[in-house]
């Protein structure tokens, strides 16, 4: 089995910060004494890819740059290859402290990014995709994804919006739901889609059952697909995520081995999909860390 560096095996410690990829806090659900980072399962994704060492520079660039627990990391599977999806969050919106200059500045020796956005425009967090290509210098960091609140509705959501040198273009609609409180207006909202065939429609191939005693819920609204997301999960759920997805063997059997040591934390795990062929298909996953 492919393992990490021994070294990039992060160890808790007193005073880290616990944050679910929203970037909301959470206290530790077990003792922490003993136990791993969510960064260690980074690294691990990283080196179970083969990722270029420049891409690891990258990571420890933006922790070195903005602090310990200010970013969220997202591997993120397509097709059999994993990328890295980076976000960035500020809800001080207009006296935000990380920002989309502050960021670029930072990854600027690594990646080079003409991409300009108004700091006067109330974004509130924005993310970028890392790769072997980008790290090593066969492609430009050409697009950020810029996220806006969405104020005036019963339901709290997000909208995104894809930034490139063509422009800004919208992209998804983000409803967030609490799972123990709100079940059926998930599933009401999972079903009203562009993407699916209704009726016949199982939700539960959508609204896995083993994830849903998470959190929060969110339902993404996609130009070319769907999403959810099952926010806050346990380490069974991030293991049972995994499994159904069939993740590569060596990322599955690093998680189920450090399962103690990973039993403090809480996950965030996501899928993508649509009907291909008559058929409801994930076309993309993502589970979720802080580093």
């Amino acid at each position: 089995m492919s393992r990490p560096d021994p070294a990039r095996l992060e160890m808790a410690a007193p005073g880290d910060r616990y944050a679910d990829y929203c970037l909301w806090d959470y206290e530790p659900v077990g003792p922490i004494a003993g136990r791993l980072r969510q960064a260690s399962l980074l690294w691990h994704s990283l080196a179970c890819a083969g990722a270029d060492p420049r891409l690891f520079a990258i990571c420890d660039a933006l922790r070195a740059g903005l602090g310990p627990g200010r970013s969220v990391w997202g591997a993120k599977l397509r097709d059999g290859v994993t990328t890295w999806e980076f976000y960035f969050y500020d809800y001080a919106r207009l006296d935000r402290t990380v920002s989309i200059e502050r960021v670029l500045a930072i990854l600027a020796p690594f990646a080079p990014c003409g991409l300009r956005y108004a700091g006067a425009r109330p974004y509130f967090m924005f993310s970028l995709d890392l790769d072997d290509a980008l790290a090593r210098g066969e492609r430009d960091l050409d697009r950020l994804n810029i996220y806006v609140g969405n104020p005036g509705s019963a339901v709290s959501s997000g909208l995104s919006y894809g930034l490139s040198a063509q422009g800004l273009v919208f992209d998804n609609l983000y409803s967030f739901f609490d799972a123990a409180r709100e079940g059926e207006a998930i599933r009401a909202k999972a079903a009203c889609s562009a993407h699916l065939d209704l009726p016949g429609l199982d939700l539960d191939a959508i609204l896995w059952p083993e994830l849903m005693r998470c959190g929060v819920v969110v339902v993404a609204n996609k130009r070319l697909c769907d999403g959810v997301y099952f926010s806050r999960v346990g380490i069974d759920g991030l293991i049972a995520f995994l499994d159904r997805l069939a993740y590569p063997p060596a990322i599955r059997d690093f998680v189920q081995a450090e399962r103690r040591r990973l039993s403090h934390l809480l996950f965030d795990v996501g899928i993508d999909y649509a009907v291909i062929d008559g058929r409801l298909t994930v076309t993309k996953s993502a589970y979720y860390g802080l580093l």
